[in-house]
């Protein structure tokens, strides 16, 4: 797949926000533009943005990815959809029940645990070069090692003990779930813009039939999946980058001026949309997901114009760890946390010291990750997404 640099630039920003926004959410101090805002409130911050500008990226991706693909035939096309977005549940999953892990209930520690369930991740999803022959046994070493900790995790008390719960998914796990539909559907529509857009006004439908109570009769899927803001909402962002990747292959002037035109109208429909319904990140609001959508397409705009029109480079280096190992890095700040609790780190106690030092803190700290990420890559550890 020929990488197109403004995408990866994009998508190396929105990766480094989110390390940034997600360890700064532990500094109280903090500005509140700098922390979510509460599930009741109108209105949205920087970290509210930075999630679904990531499935506005995996919508972008989608038809330069799967473009390729469809020329090896409909079933391979099937298949790596359905890999990617299984993948992306499993972690996400058991990411979320990472913290709940009681070892009281269970054979290991709970630090040992959560470190071997990273490792499982990286032993079944790193790119390994196929022709060396030990590197087709590792996967399955990995699959053996998750399985185990599958089978013996344990939450709650020795009264009230459960397994694995589904919750709600986790980050990766939604990312999946909006992923692999949102693929389908762009399968589907064979390019055609009208058959995305009506695929749009339906995702915000499934939002409402559910706040409506429609989907009473199968209360329990509702609660296990939500699809008014799962499929709903969040496939919704993932299609506005559909869209707005169907773009790229355009004039820079035209693709510029259809990127801004999808803001506007993508704005139109929220601002109609909010008569109804709040902005709010946690309860997954269609405005919410169509304001998002038009900042990013906004973005992206003048990400495309500084990288693809101006030729303005040099700057998006920095980025470059972010956007070509995406999931490695999104992942090393729990693994870092983890070994901080193990050796007794006292890092998140720093970011009590005041605002602008938990901030420089969690500056620092993305940073690091940063060039840490650029090492693993450089050692060929780069977990696919």
């Amino acid at each position: 797949m020929k990488r197109v640099e403004s995408i990866d630039l994009f998508r190396g920003i929105t990766i480094a926000l989110m390390i940034f926004v997600n360890d700064v959410a532990s500094v109280p101090a903090a500005p509140s533009w700098l922390h979510h805002v509460d599930a009741s409130t109108d209105g949205m911050t920087l970290p509210d943005l930075v999630f679904p500008a990531f499935l506005f990226i995996v919508g972008m991706v989608i038809p330069l990815a799967l473009d390729k693909r469809l020329k090896q035939g409909l079933k391979p096309s099937l298949k790596h959809i359905g890999e990617r977005s299984l993948a992306l549940i499993i972690m996400g999953v058991m990411m979320l029940n990472a913290g709940a892990y009681n070892p009281e209930l269970s054979l290991l520690p709970k630090t040992v645990w959560q470190l071997l369930m990273y490792l499982s991740f990286f032993l079944i999803w790193n790119v390994w070069d196929p022709s060396l022959k030990r590197n087709r046994v590792i996967p399955k070493i990995g699959w053996i090692l998750l399985l185990f900790l599958v089978a013996t995790y344990r939450q709650g008390s020795a009264e009230n003990s459960g397994w694995i719960q589904t919750g709600w998914w986790g980050i990766l796990g939604l990312i999946g779930w909006a992923y692999g539909i949102a693929s389908l559907i762009y399968l589907v529509s064979k390019k055609r813009k009208d058959i995305l857009i009506l695929s749009m006004g339906f995702c915000i439908l499934l939002y409402i039939a559910e706040e409506s109570g429609r989907f009473s009769a199968i209360q329990p899927f509702v609660d296990i999946l939500h699809p008014g803001k799962f499929i709903g909402t969040h496939t919704l962002l993932v299609l506005t980058g559909v869209f707005a990747g169907l773009q790229i292959h355009l004039e820079p002037k035209q693709c510029i001026k259809a990127l801004i035109q999808e803001a506007f109208f993508l704005g139109c429909a929220g601002w109609l949309l909010h008569k109804e319904y709040i902005v709010s990140k946690i309860q997954a609001t269609p405005v919410w997901g169509l304001w998002s959508a038009a900042l990013c397409s906004l973005a992206f705009a003048l990400i495309f114009y500084i990288t693809d029109v101006k030729k303005i480079k040099k700057c998006g280096k920095i980025f470059q760890p972010t956007a070509q190992n995406p999931l490695t890095a999104y992942l090393l700040p729990a693994i870092f946390y983890i070994l901080f609790d193990l050796f007794s780190i006292p890092y998140f106690v720093w970011g009590q010291a005041g605002g602008g030092y938990g901030i420089l803190r969690s500056l620092l700290f993305s940073g690091f990750i940063l060039w840490v990420t650029h090492l693993l890559t450089r050692c060929k550890i780069q977990l696919k997404l």
